[in-house]
């Protein structure tokens, strides 16, 4: 035990999967969503209000609102806007540059320059968010994760993952997944910390039992 890294497996018996099974890894990627470094700057309100409409991507912010979105997320309007500007500034026109640097100039006053995070990006104004995963996830909660097809293409940050199918699927085989999913999933494969609260790292959540193609493609049907 002193050379593990992680007890939690000792307490659980693996789980076999059923037949035609394969791991959700085998069909989709899952990835963290995107760091800000400081929410308070890169997630949009009264301070960033004159920026260009473009530069502000309604984006999921709290695991809360996927809880409370059920099987699919259509209400992105509702979504808070995060400050997405791209590393190139000049496709823009003259006034929305000023506006831009205007931002950019308050945003060096407050530091978001100076974290380590914005330090390691190839330019320190530039979230860079993922493209929209056609699913998001929950990763930590004291409850099974939550999974929600996400039509309206909302972007999210690292409160949430994302699952990206490694080749392109229908959207019924995305519904079916995400209904197995929301049916499935439990606590069991994250890990445990005190007073209960279950995280899923990425590859952990790719280690899920999920239908094969051919099964999702009949519970689509």
């Amino acid at each position: 035990m002193a050379a593990e890294t992680r007890w939690t497996h000792f307490t659980r018996k693996p789980r076999d999967a059923p037949q035609d099974y394969i791991e959700l890894g085998e069909l989709c990627r899952v990835h963290r969503g995107q760091v800000t470094g400081a929410n308070r700057i890169w997630i949009a309100g009264l301070h960033s209000a004159e920026l260009p409409e473009r530069t502000l991507v309604p984006t999921v912010t709290k695991a809360l609102e996927l809880f409370r979105a059920g099987p699919e997320l259509t209400d992105i309007g509702s979504l808070k806007r995060v400050v997405d500007l791209p590393t190139d500034l000049s496709g823009f026109s003259d006034h929305e540059q000023i506006e831009i640097y205007r931002f950019v100039s308050w945003a060096v006053e407050v530091g978001a320059c100076e974290s380590a995070v914005a330090k390691d990006r190839r330019s320190w104004w530039s979230v860079g968010l993922r493209e929209p995963a056609p699913i998001l996830a929950t990763y930590m909660a004291r409850r099974p994760p939550a999974f929600v097809l996400n039509p309206g293409k909302a972007r999210h940050i690292n409160i949430a993952h994302g699952l990206y199918p490694r080749e392109v699927l229908g959207t019924p085989i995305l519904k079916a997944l995400v209904s197995f999913l929301r049916q499935s999933a439990t606590t069991q494969g994250g890990r445990v910390y005190s007073g209960g609260l279950t995280k899923f790292e990425p590859r952990e959540m790719e280690r899920l039992p999920i239908p094969g193609p051919k099964m999702l493609l009949e519970m689509a049907s």
